[in-house]
Parts: C-alpha cells; sequence; structure tokens
C-alpha cells in the first residue's frame, strides 16, 4: 500500500495544482462577473449621458439663433426637460456667469459654479458633477459652448440628477454588494445604494488618494483589508471617464468557487488515494489473503491434528497460489505415507523386541528351572546354597525381561514394579518362614533405561541376598530387613540394611565365596555410581549412589 501511495503520488500533486489552477480560474471568472454587474449597471446611465451630449450639441445651436426673444427660448429649454425626462435643468448661461435662458432659475449667477469656471478656462464642451446650482442635488452637468460666428457668447448646460445605482446579481453563487456609489474624481459620493447609512458606508472605502490612478484606468478590481479586519473587494467603472465613476462594495465571499476550495485540492488527491489503497486491499484480499488464510488453517490443523481439511477456492485462485495448494496437497500425502510406513515398522519393532524379551525370560525361568532339577538331586549344603545363590541372579534377569516385556515403552522400565518383583522373587527363595524377619520397603517409581536397569536389579538382587543371609538379631528382637529407592533431582539412592547379631537364615553356617562382592563392584562401576559399607550399632548398611540417565523424546 505504501508503494501503491509512492506511485499514485505525481497523479495527486497533477491533480492538486489541476485544482488550484481551476480555483484560481473560477476566481478570476467570478472577479470578472462582479465587475461585468457594475459595468451592467452603469451602462444605461453612460448611454443617457452620451445620448445627452449629441441633443446638448443640436440644442446649443438652437439656443444661438433664439436668444433674442428670450420667453420663446425659455420655452424651448421647458420643452426639452420634457423631452427628456432625467433631465433635472436646462439652460442658456453667457459669459458673465448668469442664466439668461433657462428652464428654471433664469437669472441666477453662477459665476462661483466650478462648472462656469472650468467652462472659463476650457472653452469646449465636456462633462462635470457637482452640486446643482439651482436644484441643490448631485447632479451630472453636460456642457456645450453657444457660438455665434465662430465666437463663445456662453454654454449650454444640462443637469441629470444622479439616482443610485441598482446593482442586483440574478446568478447563483453571487451575492448583492452590500453598497454601490458613484463618484466624482475628487472622491465626492454623488449617489449611494444600500441598506446601511453613509455614514456606515464610508470607513469602507478604499485609500482614494492611493488607487486614483487605478480608479480612472478603466474597469478595475481591487481588493483590500477593511477596518474590520475582513477583507473586501472593489470594483470600479467609470461613467464619464476622468470624471464620474461607480463603485461597488463587495464581501469577499461574493466571490464563490462552486464549492471549490483549496481544502478540495487536497481531499480530492487523498479522496482518491483512499479509494485505490481500498480497491487495491480488496483485490489483494480477495485473490491472495484470504487463500492464504484458508492455506494456514490448513497446515495448522494438519501439524496439530493430521486432518487435511479441504480447500475451497470459489474458482478465483491465482495459478500461483494454486501451485502452492497442490505443492501443500502431495507433501501431506507424502507425510501421511511415510508416517504410517514409520507405525508400521516401530509397531513390528515392538513386537519383535517384545517377543525378545518374552523368549529371553523363558529361556532364563528353563534355566531356572534345570537348576531346581539339579538341587533336588544335589545333596551337598554348599552346592545347593550355590546353587540357590546362581538360580536367583537368573531369576533377577528373569524379572528384568517380564517388565520389558510387559511395559508400553520397552525403553523404559519402572523401578518400584522391577524391585517389587524381585523382592517378592528372593522373599519366596529364602530359607525363612512367613514373618519371621521383618522386610520394609520404600520404593519410589524411577523411570531407567534397560541399561542401568539391568545392573541396578542385579545389584538389588545380591544386596537383598545377603541380606537375608547374615540377618541376625539381638536377644528376643525380632530381625529385620530395610530397602529403599529414592530419587532427588536425576540422584538416585539405593539403601538396603539389616539387623545384625546370630545367624538366623539355614546357611548361616557356610563361609563366604567372595563372588557375591566381586559382582556387586562391577555392577556398581556399570551404574557410575558410588557405594558405600558400613557396619554401626547392630546394623548393616549398603548404600548406592547413581545418576540416572537422561531420556530424549522418540519421535
Amino acid at each position: 500500500m505504501a508503494l501503491l501511495g509512492l506511485a499514485l503520488l505525481p497523479i495527486g500533486l497533477i491533480a492538486m495544482v489541476q485544482t488550484y489552477r481551476v480555483i484560481d480560474n473560477a476566481d478570476e471568472v467570478a472577479r470578472a462577473a462582479l465587475i461585468g454587474h457594475t459595468v451592467n449597471a452603469v451602462t444605461d446611465q453612460r448611454e443617457a449621458l452620451v445620448q445627452m451630449r449629441g441633443a446638448a450639441r443640436i440644442a446649443a445651436e438652437i439656443v444661438a439663433t433664439s436668444l433674442e426673444d428670450q420667453d420663446a427660448c425659455s420655452a424651448n429649454m421647458v420643452r426639452f426637460t420634457r423631452r427628456f425626462p432625467s433631465v433635472s435643468f436646462a439652460g442658456y448661461v453667457d459669459n458673465d456667469g448668469l442664466v439668461r435662458c433657462a428652464s428654471s432659475g433664469i437669472g441666477t449667477d453662477l459665476s462661483d459654479n466650478p462648472v462656469y469656471r472650468r467652462w472659463i478656462s476650457e472653452d469646449a464642451g465636456f462633462f462635470a458633477s457637482s452640486q446643482g446650482a439651482v436644484s441643490g442635488m448631485p447632479v451630472v452637468s453636460v456642457v456645450e459652448p453657444v457660438r455665434i460666428d465662430g465666437r463663445s457668447i456662453g454654454f449650454f448646460g444640462v443637469s441629470i440628477p444622479q439616482a443610485p445605482l441598482n446593482i442586483g446579481s440574478e446568478e447563483a453563487g453571487i451575492e448583492s454588494p452590500l453598497a454601490t456609489l458613484t463618484m466624482t474624481r475628487t472622491g465626492e459620493v454623488l449617489s449611494l445604494a444600500s441598506a446601511a447609512s453613509m455614514t456606515d458606508i464610508l470607513p469602507l472605502l478604499p485609500d482614494f488618494d492611493r488607487f486614483r490612478g487605478a480608479i480612472f484606468g478603466g474597469a478595475r478590481q481591487i481588493v483590500e483589508e477593511g477596518p474590520d479586519g475582513r477583507s473586501y473587494i472593489y470594483t470600479t467603472v467609470p461613467i464619464i471617464p476622468g470624471e464620474i465613476f461607480a463603485m461597488s462594495i463587495w464581501r469577499s465571499s461574493a466571490v464563490s468557487t462552486g464549492g471549490l476550495t483549496a481544502a478540495s485540492a487536497i481531499l480530492f488527491p487523498l479522496l482518491m488515494w483512499l479509494v485505490s489503497i481500498g480497491v487495491a486491499y480488496f483485490a489483494v484480499h480477495r485473490l491472495v489473503v484470504r487463500h492464504i488464510r484458508q492455506l494456514r488453517l490448513r497446515i495448522r490443523a494438519f501439524t496439530t491434528t493430521r486432518r487435511v481439511l479441504p480447500f475451497r477456492d470459489g474458482g478465483d485462485l491465482p495459478s500461483e497460489l494454486r501451485e502452492v495448494v497442490e505443492a501443500f496437497e502431495q507433501l501431506t500425502e507424502r507425510i501421511l505415507r511415510d508416517e504410517a510406513d514409520l507405525e508400521n515398522s516401530l509397531h513390528e519393532k515392538d513386537v519383535l523386541l517384545k517377543e525378545v524379551h518374552h523368549r529371553v525370560k523363558n529361556n532364563l525361568q528353563l534355566i531356572s528351572s534345570m537348576m531346581n532339577m539339579q538341587l533336588r538331586k544335589t545333596t551337598s549344603e554348599e552346592t545347593r546354597s550355590l546353587i540357590r545363590r546362581l538360580q536367583d541372579r537368573v531369576l533377577g534377569l528373569a524379572t528384568i525381561h517380564r517388565n520389558l516385556y510387559r511395559a508400553n515403552v520397552l525403553s523404559r522400565v519402572d523401578s518400584a514394579q522391577l524391585i517389587a518383583d524381585l523382592v517378592d522373587q528372593i522373599t519366596a527363595n529364602a530359607d525363612v518362614s512367613d514373618g519371621a524377619i521383618d522386610l520394609q520397603t520404600d520404593i519410589q517409581s524411577v523411570a531407567l533405561y534397560p541399561d542401568q536397569a539391568v545392573p541396578l536389579s542385579l545389584l538389588v538382587t545380591e544386596t537383598l541376598t545377603n541380606a537375608f543371609k547374615y540377618v541376625g538379631s539381638q536377644k528376643d528382637e525380632r530381625p529385620w530387613i530395610k530397602l529403599g529407592l529414592t530419587e532427588s533431582e536425576g540422584t538416585v539412592t539405593l539403601c538396603c540394611e539389616n539387623s545384625l547379631g546370630p545367624r538366623f537364615a539355614g546357611d548361616a553356617g557356610l563361609g563366604a565365596s567372595g563372588l557375591g562382592s566381586q559382582l556387586m563392584q562391577a555392577f556398581v562401576m556399570q551404574l557410575d555410581g558410588r557405594m558405600t559399607v558400613r557396619e554401626s550399632e547392630g546394623r548393616h548398611t549398603v548404600t548406592l549412589v547413581f545418576d540416572t540417565s537422561e531420556f530424549t523424546d522418540e519421535l
């Protein structure tokens, strides 16, 4: 997804640049629309003034021929104002500034009027804006010279009152201006169209001297910050170039880009990126992830329970993953077949080993039976004692093989069961009556390899046989034998004790050959242990300590 986002970064940047360009173009169109609204508002007034200039030129020629009859001249002026309802005053003013012929105000002295002074200095036709000397209202004056034989004798003047301009916006996305003003070149306000008063609008006007060149240079737009800290848009359109212009004041929100903002320039690439990421994730999940999850479940099920779950691909599994699934199925089939073969071979091995242990046990018992036959024919007590000792050793080996034959795991021997069987066997073969000797056993269950179980069992046989042979008692005490096997942190301790005193066993009078001690030392060496023998306070103690071999899990 990160790589996909990086790949889409150039497209996002292009989209941002294009969006900003669209916003700029939309702003330019909106600003042009604001100027267009102001131009449309002053078009009628401008055309009326141009029309009035032509009418004033014709009227100036007529006045030059009718000055002798002032009543007729004034009547013509009245008819002129009626002909053009927008005209509030029409009249002839001589070179001295007196109104000689007019629709009203005949005899008024205009020598101090700025229009008169401008005409004296220019002696040409012009437009002028001022406060009407006769009407007292803000007016636009159209001045045309009256000439006789090429000599100026005065001027014909027409006053047109300045009505407020109404700029209403009928287009969607453009609101009406806060105010629309007509102003003179000196900054004098001639008319105002606004819901607010003049005192509320004047603080919003820009610095007139600073923007005079821009204002009278044609249709313009100025963006300034008002006294309230907000941004305002000022559109100016000349009504009479160099004389009168119209100004509209708009809020900055009047320029609407149809919902396109700087935030949308970032939002659109971000949305595009998110959608592409979603599509990529859906595609990856649809074609790859869900199949890999299903394959993972099959692998887990196989590794834990050896179950092979069916694979449902829905027909849209990519060829690469299909090959992986087929390889997994072949692998599981091969593993199951190999495991079955291994289980069969292990089963056969166990059967064979058990059969071997069983046959060895039977052969050892057969040897023991042959020794019994020999015992019955032998009359020498010493010979009988030696055969009986040898028989105990043979039966001890048979006991080991019997335990191995019965064990579920042939590589481990339960020492508790093994020693219990040996104790029962040696007790049964001992030449003592029941209850004559107090035999106490404390055997813990310790798992041993057969390599350790065999010498341990033979060592127990020799030790316990010697204990029965040399057990005795003091006075009227009952003779006793104690046998214990304990294990702690991998160390096994075998302890065999018997009471000392006058010999109790039937063969007590026979001498020792020393073979048992030699065998015990050999068994201790096989166990890699340490054996101690001591006698104290009427007891004989044999102690063996050795370490158990660590088991490794079988496969």
